[in-house]
């Protein structure tokens, strides 16, 4: 089953054949939970950073500063997983400076969903954050594989859209694989990789 997650949306899956997805992360923020034990997996697809009041619709997946929290909740509660077995892995959040966020809004987010997975004690991975591309997110539940798509954003005084059109070698997918021991200690190295991936 294909679970496709929505601007401010989150999806929980156990199910070994289920791919979940998300698309054109820039701003925004995408946080992905997975647990080898139970084959498990939750997104989410962040668009703001700190939560002044919920409207009607709104889940706290949407919010960068309660996103980390109730991730961890839905996988606690439907699939029994503990805070120790949880991989996590960060993408978007595109570079503000000189991509028509004036408002550095892809930079707050990221910046707020770290401060909080820290306050839980949840280490990490930046995987593929930052930078002035869209991301696209396509996760199996069966591996823990993510793949990226990137596309190259167009810029205007309005903020920033994915650029339309054929990709070429910079549009290709990604692979990265669950995360191993090595990479679960926050950021890593310059370009904030971690080991264990799947390229």
């Amino acid at each position: 089953m294909e679970h496709v997650v929505g601007i401010g949306g989150y999806a929980v899956s156990g199910s070994p054949d289920d791919v979940i997805k998300t698309f054109a992360l820039s701003t925004c923020v995408g946080l992905v939970y997975y647990s080898m034990r139970k084959r498990a997996m939750a997104m989410a697809h962040i668009q703001l950073p700190v939560c002044r009041s919920m409207s009607a619709g709104d889940k706290p997946s949407r919010f960068a500063d309660l996103a980390a929290e109730f991730l961890l909740k839905e996988m606690q509660q439907k699939h029994g997983i503990t805070p120790r077995e949880v991989l996590i892995s960060l993408y978007g959040g595109i570079d503000g400076r000189g991509a028509g966020d004036c408002f550095r809004i892809g930079e707050k987010n990221l910046q707020t969903v770290k401060d909080a997975l820290r306050k839980l004690g949840l280490p990490y991975n930046e995987v593929d954050t930052g930078g002035q591309e869209s991301r696209t997110l396509v996760a199996y539940t069966s591996t823990g594989i993510v793949e990226v798509i990137k596309r190259p954003m167009a810029f205007s005084g309005l903020g920033a859209a994915p650029r339309p059109g054929p990709q070429g070698p910079a549009g290709a997918a990604a692979r990265t694989g669950p995360l191993g021991p090595a990479a679960r200690t926050g950021p890593q190295g310059p370009a904030g990789r971690g080991l264990g991936f799947l390229r």
